[in-house]
């Protein structure tokens, strides 16, 4: 018969006393350690559902967006289908005016991210104690990109003032209905672009969340364990009478 394994029986005799010990005058004060180990785990894995839920919420409510967004253009597709040869005029007009809008708009949302970062840089050579000519340098660096970035705000609003414009019919103007269904689909297109942008940085940030949260819960089970082992050695040492703990006293002695 193959020797039984200390290790094991250490931590199954921990395991058992967990619950025959509590509130008898023989509990060893290691149980303590144990009480304070499950807590540990069960707020760590409240905190984890807690994530998890707001991640599920995210998503649900993104995949509500999504099907108003479909309604809606679903909608104003009729219209426009209807007032095609006015749509097709109008959208040959803005079209390239659009595009450089979007250009500019992501050229913006990568400045305002390069802000961010050299600001963080910054405090970094702060705390770091980093010579102060470079940091100077870096402050400069900052206030020149500060002002491009609003030079490009302000080209980006006047971009979307102008297509909002061209977008807009004349009193009367024919197919003017689609030309407007047109415009707010493209404002649709524009929000959706947008809202995917923070959705997407969301899930991210939620998803790094709970992957540390992961490695807290495992390491909070992980000490349960522990404690758990250390309270085994404790009631084997103690050889603490107890009618279903006795058995494992002898079992322990010889797999020592």
């Amino acid at each position: 018969m193959a020797k039984e394994s200390y290790n094991d029986l250490i931590f199954q005799l921990g395991d058992l006393a967990r619950d025959r010990l509590p509130g008898k005058p023989n509990c060893p004060r290691s149980m303590d350690r144990v009480y304070r180990a499950e807590e540990a785990v069960v707020a760590r894995r409240d905190e984890l559902a807690a994530l998890e839920q707001e991640m599920n919420d995210h998503d649900a409510a993104w995949q509500d967006y999504l099907a108003q967004q479909a309604e809606e253009r679903a909608g104003h597709q009729v219209v426009v289908k209807k007032w095609k040869k006015a749509v097709d005029a109008i959208e040959g007009k803005v079209k390239d005016l659009r595009k450089t809008l979007s250009t500019r708009r992501a050229e913006l949302r990568y400045a305002l991210d390069g802000l961010q970062k050299l600001e963080k840089k910054i405090k970094d050579m702060e705390l770091t104690g980093t010579e102060a000519s470079k940091i100077d340098v870096a402050r400069t660096n900052l206030k020149k990109n500060r002002l491009a970035q609003m030079r490009l705000g302000r080209e980006v609003e006047d971009l979307e003032v102008r297509v909002s414009n061209a977008l807009t019919p004349e009193p009367g103007q024919p197919g003017s209905a689609g030309i407007l269904a047109h415009k707010r689909m493209l404002e649709m297109e524009d929000e959706e672009e947008a809202r995917k942008l923070e959705h997407d940085h969301q899930m991210a940030e939620l998803d790094q969340a709970i992957a540390a949260k992961e490695e807290q819960v495992k390491a909070a089970e992980d000490y349960l364990d522990q404690s758990l082992f250390l309270l085994g050695e404790d009631v084997y040492a103690r050889r603490i009478p107890d009618a279903q703990l006795a058995p494992f006293y002898p079992r322990l002695d010889r797999a020592q």
